[in-house]
């Protein structure tokens, strides 16, 4: 039996990954700082500008794990001589664009070297039929134009960065062989237990970005109605929470079964790395206009904020309606439980945030999530009286 016909054995999270997440526990935290008080379209276009690399590092980096095994020594060398890179990028982000931008190319640059020496070597040994211009040109050409962007001006800087995630992107379209069994070859090697316990973590670390800048908040602003804003909150991102573990975990786990089976490769891509990245974007950004409204409780919330606010829960659902699809949900099915919550949505979140003070706005937000939650188990339930 050939490797991609071979199914993969389930695993767990190691604690060694566990180790590794803490850097990008690190950079969101410092991307995030840019979305607090009244962040313009700048502000935005800065955070996802630079999160989607760091959001790109870390999500090849754990497809490899998975495909590899965190317990090898080969990929624990790897993930450990990868960290410095992703604490450069770190360091860089709050300048990422700017006079760090230099820097920033470099950590992206040596993380590309890292992906690159493992799978070459995987590649030279014949793993799941994956031939060798896959890993130079994903791997090593790309990190060679982040590297050289690092010594070019903006906007030719800028450009190549584009250029560079282009290539990947196009690459991850590309079939590696000419029929279906090598197309498969590296997915039929992937632990959908594993996909789906380590997406799950690491929306847990955009969730505690969450509480540690309602906490932070609240300590330098500490006051009733900062108080209440950050209970508020808190009950907002905990109902965020249990939307996503138990229901989102779920429908994944089945949703990406589902997708191997049927051969339906550019489903599971989708799902594990793209999409996703909408759904932490949402979250942290919902989280930096709640820090604002923490630190500045009995004041209409700034335009950033509002948009913060009510844009993130937006995103977080158009992520989730987004996944169900690409899982082979039916268009009817989701657009029955995706169009009432925009509407909630606009139709009371947003209002509240434009008349009412920041306080009271994070209440009516936690209500709305609340509600939608509510909803959602309703629906559930519903369904299965029926089934």
């Amino acid at each position: 039996m050939s490797d991609a016909a071979e199914l993969p054995e389930s695993h767990r999270a190691g604690w060694f990954e566990l180790f590794f997440d803490l850097v990008f526990v690190v950079i969101v935290a410092v991307l995030a700082q840019g979305l607090h008080g009244d962040p313009g379209p700048a502000q935005f276009g800065t955070f996802l500008v630079l999160f989607f690399p760091a959001w790109w590092a870390w999500v090849n980096l754990m497809l490899t794990v998975n495909v590899f095994g965190s317990t090898a020594t080969r990929v624990q060398a790897v993930l450990l001589a990868v960290m410095p890179g992703l604490g450069l990028l770190a360091a860089a982000a709050p300048q990422g664009l700017g006079s760090r931008a230099w820097a920033y190319a470099l950590g992206a640059a040596w993380v590309r070297v890292m992906l690159f020496v493992l799978w070459w070597q995987q590649a030279r040994r014949g793993f799941s039929g994956i031939p060798l211009w896959r890993p130079l040109l994903y791997g090593l050409t790309t990190a060679v134009m982040w590297a050289v962007s690092a010594a070019l001006p903006s906007p030719a800087r800028f450009v190549l960065w584009g250029l560079a995630i282009a290539l990947e992107v196009v690459l991850l379209a590309v079939r590696t062989g000419p029929s279906e069994e090598s197309h498969l070859g590296v997915y039929a090697q992937l632990s959908l237990e594993h996909l789906v316990e380590r997406i799950g973590l690491f929306v847990v670390i955009v969730l505690g970005e969450s509480v540690f800048t309602l906490v932070v908040s609240l300590a330098a602003h500490f006051t009733g109605a900062s108080g209440a804003a950050a209970l508020f909150g808190f009950v907002a991102v905990a109902e965020l929470a249990m939307i996503f573990f138990l229901w989102g975990t779920e429908n994944a786990a089945r949703g990406l079964d589902r997708a191997r089976s049927a051969g339906a490769t550019r489903a599971i891509r989708d799902t594990v790395m793209y999409l996703p990245f909408l759904l932490v974007s949402g979250i942290t950004v919902i989280a930096a206009g709640l820090g604002t409204a923490v630190a500045e409780p009995l004041h209409v919330l700034p335009a950033g904020a509002r948009w913060a606010l009510a844009g993130g829960v937006i995103a977080f659902y158009t992520a989730n309606a987004a996944i169900s699809l690409r899982y082979g949900d039916g268009v009817r099915t989701v657009l029955r439980w995706y169009v009432p919550y925009l509407v909630v949505t606009g139709g009371v979140l947003v209002p509240a945030a434009l008349l009412l003070d920041a306080w009271a706005a994070v209440a009516v937000t936690a209500g709305v999530i609340l509600l939608l939650a509510k909803l959602s188990r309703w629906k559930a339930l519903r369904a299965q009286r029926r089934a």
